[in-house]
C-alpha cells in the first residue's frame, strides 16, 4: 500500500515538473536543470559510483579534474532531465536551429532497403531528444526499453515517447517484437551501455570487460539489417548535434567479435564528451567468471 502511494506521488511531481519545464525557454530551462543536477551532486547521490567509475576511466586523471568532471556529469543530466518531457513540442523546424543531424543518409538507406535498421546508442548527450527529433523527421523509430519499477512512471514515460511517434518494445518482448519491427522496416533502436548481467556478452569498455547485451549483433545475423551508431552531443548555446554511422562488420559472423566493435565505437564518442555519460550507472557490476579469467 505504502509502495503504491510512493509511486503515484512520484508520477504526479514528474507531470508537475514536467508541465514547469515547457512554460520555459529552452535556455532557462536547460540553465534551471542544470542547477538541480547540482543539488543532486550536493546531496551525495551515486556520486561516489561515478567517482570510482571515472577514475577507473581514465587513471592518468588527477583527482581534482575527477571532481570536475563529475559536477559536470550531474550538471548534464539534470539538464536531459529538465528537457524530457520537452521532447513533446519539438518540430522539425528545430533542425538546423538547435538541433543538427549528420549520417540521415544513413538511415535512408536502411528504411529503403525494406530490412530496416538495428540502431544502437547508449545513455550519451540526450539520446530520449535523438529518438524524438527523427520521429519527427518521419523516420519509423521504435526504442527497446526496460521495464521501470515504478508502474505510473513507466506509463508516463512511455506516453511522451509514443506521443512523438516512437513505437515501444518491452525487454521481455524483444525476440518477437524486434523481428517484427525490422520486417515492417522499422529503426529499432538498443542502448548498449549498462550492465547485462549473466546474460551479457564481455568485452572491453575502458579497458576492462563489462557485460554488453549481445541483442543487436544476434539481431544483425539473424536478419542481414544493418547495425547503426547514433549518439548526441551537447554543444554550447543548449544546442545538439546528432551523429549516425554505419558500423562496419564485413568479415563478422560472431556475436562477441560484433558486441565488441559496437562497444569499441561507442567508447571513443564517450571520450569525446566524457562529461555527457551516465558514469553514475555501476557499469562494471558483473565480474568476468573466473574460469574466464
Amino acid at each position: 500500500m505504502r509502495s503504491n502511494f510512493s509511486y503515484r506521488v512520484q508520477y504526479w511531481a514528474l507531470l508537475a515538473l514536467g508541465a514547469s519545464f515547457r512554460l520555459l525557454p529552452r535556455r532557462i530551462r536547460s540553465a534551471v536543470g542544470g542547477c538541480l543536477g547540482q543539488v543532486v551532486y550536493l546531496i551525495g547521490i551515486r556520486v561516489r559510483v561515478t567517482e570510482q567509475n571515472l577514475m577507473r576511466a581514465f587513471p592518468s586523471l588527477p583527482r581534482n579534474a575527477i571532481r570536475m568532471t563529475v559536477r559536470r556529469v550531474y550538471c548534464h543530466f539534470g539538464r536531459v532531465a529538465a528537457s524530457f518531457a520537452t521532447v513533446l513540442t519539438l518540430r522539425r523546424s528545430d533542425l538546423g536551429k538547435w538541433i543538427f543531424v549528420e549520417g540521415t543518409d544513413v538511415l535512408d538507406e536502411a528504411v529503403r532497403s525494406g530490412k530496416g535498421g538495428l540502431v544502437f546508442s547508449g545513455h550519451l548527450g540526450n539520446w530520449e531528444l535523438m529518438g524524438a527529433i527523427c520521429a519527427q523527421l518521419g523516420y519509423p523509430v521504435t526504442f527497446v526499453v526496460a521495464s521501470q519499477s515504478n508502474p505510473y512512471v513507466e506509463e508516463l514515460i512511455d506516453r511522451y515517447r509514443q506521443r512523438t511517434g516512437i513505437e515501444i518494445i518491452k525487454r521481455r518482448d524483444a525476440i518477437r517484437g524486434v523481428l517484427t519491427a525490422l520486417k515492417r522496416g522499422r529503426l529499432v533502436a538498443m542502448l548498449i551501455d549498462q550492465d547485462a548481467h549473466e546474460e551479457g556478452t564481455f568485452v572491453p569498455f575502458f579497458g576492462t570487460p563489462a557485460s554488453t547485451p549481445r541483442g543487436p549483433a544476434v539481431f544483425h545475423l539473424r536478419t542481414g539489417a544493418p547495425l547503426i551508431f547514433a549518439h548526441s552531443a551537447r554543444l554550447p548555446g543548449d544546442r545538439y548535434r546528432i551523429q549516425v554511422s554505419r558500423l562496419d562488420t564485413a568479415g563478422c559472423a560472431d556475436t562477441d567479435e560484433i558486441t565488441a566493435r559496437m562497444s569499441s565505437v561507442f567508447e571513443a564518442a564517450v571520450r569525446k564528451t566524457p562529461e555527457q555519460w551516465f558514469w553514475m550507472h555501476r557499469r562494471w557490476k558483473t565480474r568476468l567468471p573466473e574460469s574466464s579469467l
